[in-house]
């Protein structure tokens, strides 16, 4: 087990802060128009498995993965609870052998891209496993924009541990290079939407897979 592994473990006892009930958040309210009854979703970094939960009757199938077990036993137990069928749950990376090629319609990942080490290799594997046409969605962190009061003030705070492994790495994103990243990894931007809570800003995007990157490209 990693370390940053471990530390999502130690978090997933109180990751849902007591509830549950995510049905009035507004980015997956706007998740749900961009899915269709045939589709198969990748829920990239599942956590405790709330979007998948609530998408789950808007689509055929959702692979939700993650790399800390305790998130997906936690989420494992809501879906059985909810009575939910076709979530299937894994406890591995994107990178994993067994998802090939153009096999998802819609790939989600939110709260995730900010903490990778390597942020374009991981969106042109969401390049590969998206079919032609199909969408990504996220909801990321953007610490570094000037709003970010919070979260630039928190920071310094996080980066040496994220150094050293303690804690997971953090990427100080601004809303125009996550959205550069995503027009040169052969995506097309169809819609946005800034939310702030507590002094952060939270980028979502649905972006539309408009070309497959050949596999010797690096974005």
């Amino acid at each position: 087990m990693n370390k940053s592994e471990k530390f999502w473990d130690f978090l997933s006892k109180n990751y849902d802060n007591g509830s549950d009930d995510q049905s009035g958040r507004k980015d997956i309210g706007i998740t749900k128009k961009y899915l269709n009854p045939s589709d198969s979703v990748l829920d990239f970094a599942c956590g405790t498995g709330t979007l998948s939960i609530e998408i789950a009757d808007q689509v055929k199938e959702i692979q939700a993965i993650d790399i800390s077990s305790k998130m997906l036993a936690a989420a494992q137990r809501k879906a059985a609870e909810h009575k939910i069928e076709n979530i299937y749950f894994a406890h591995t990376t994107i990178f994993d052998e067994r998802y090939k090629k153009e096999s998802f319609d819609g790939i989600m990942a939110f709260n995730i891209l900010h903490l990778l080490e390597d942020v374009r290799q991981a969106l042109q594997r969401i390049n590969e496993l998206l079919k032609l046409g199909g969408y990504f969605v996220s909801n990321t962190p953007c610490i570094g924009e000037k709003t970010a009061f919070f979260n630039r003030l928190l920071f310094p705070l996080f980066y040496l541990p994220g150094k050293i492994g303690i804690v997971p790495h953090i990427n100080v994103f601004k809303i125009s290079e996550l959205e550069n990243l995503l027009t040169g990894g052969g995506f097309q931007i169809v819609e946005t939407e800034n939310f702030y809570d507590d002094g952060t800003t939270s980028h979502f995007i649905v972006a539309r897979k408009i070309k497959s990157l050949s596999p010797d490209v690096r974005i």
